[in-house]
């Protein structure tokens, strides 16, 4: 059995993971981590989950190793204690967009800041299964996809490599979800 952890449990793709890890033959959530909403139900933010997951929340204080430890927090939150994580559990999956690039240029490029841990960004695999699934199944470190780059990317790769297309501009419609849970402007 595998033993996971989430760690910012509250938002939408942990609630998505922890239905995807819960219904997982060979998977066994050992925690699920809210610094707000510690000590209450993980259904209580995750209605869906009411009769099918009875867990709580735990504290970050609380987190104990596991052997994949899932990163669900907002971008800039991951890799501020990605240290703590990496002594956790020996592989890390992270949801944010913290390890997506794989070169600090890059990432200073998209958001106009430096990398806290450029020495960390070339030992995460982007991830894309349909994409990166040899060097994702050979990893330790995977920095999965947002969820707009997943949709154009596995649009129009067929495109992309049937001909030879120079710059691709899409302009993506999303839904509430796309911002977080937490309103904002």
């Amino acid at each position: 059995m595998i033993r996971t952890s989430i760690i910012g449990g509250t938002g939408y793709t942990a609630g998505e993971l922890i239905r995807l890890l819960h219904n997982h033959p060979e998977a066994k959530i050992q925690q699920v981590v809210s610094r707000s909403r510690a000590g209450k139900y993980i259904h209580s933010v995750n209605p869906n989950l009411r009769k099918v997951v009875t867990q709580k929340f735990a504290p970050p204080d609380n987190l104990t190793s596991c052997d994949v430890l899932f990163l669900c927090l907002p971008h800039g939150e991951a890799v501020r204690s990605i240290d703590r994580y990496l002594a956790l559990a020996p592989i890390i999956i992270d949801l944010s967009a913290d390890f997506r690039f794989n070169s600090k240029e890059q990432y200073q490029s998209w958001y106009e800041a430096e990398h806290p841990r450029p020495d960390l960004l070339e030992k995460f695999v982007y991830g894309i299964p349909e994409v990166n699934w040899r060097r994702i199944a050979e990893s330790s470190h995977v920095a999965c996809a947002g969820c707009n780059a997943t949709a154009v990317i596995l649009g129009l790769r067929p495109l992309v490599q049937e001909y030879r297309v120079r710059q691709i501009v899409a302009e993506v419609k999303v839904g509430s979800s796309e911002g977080g849970r937490t309103p904002s402007e």
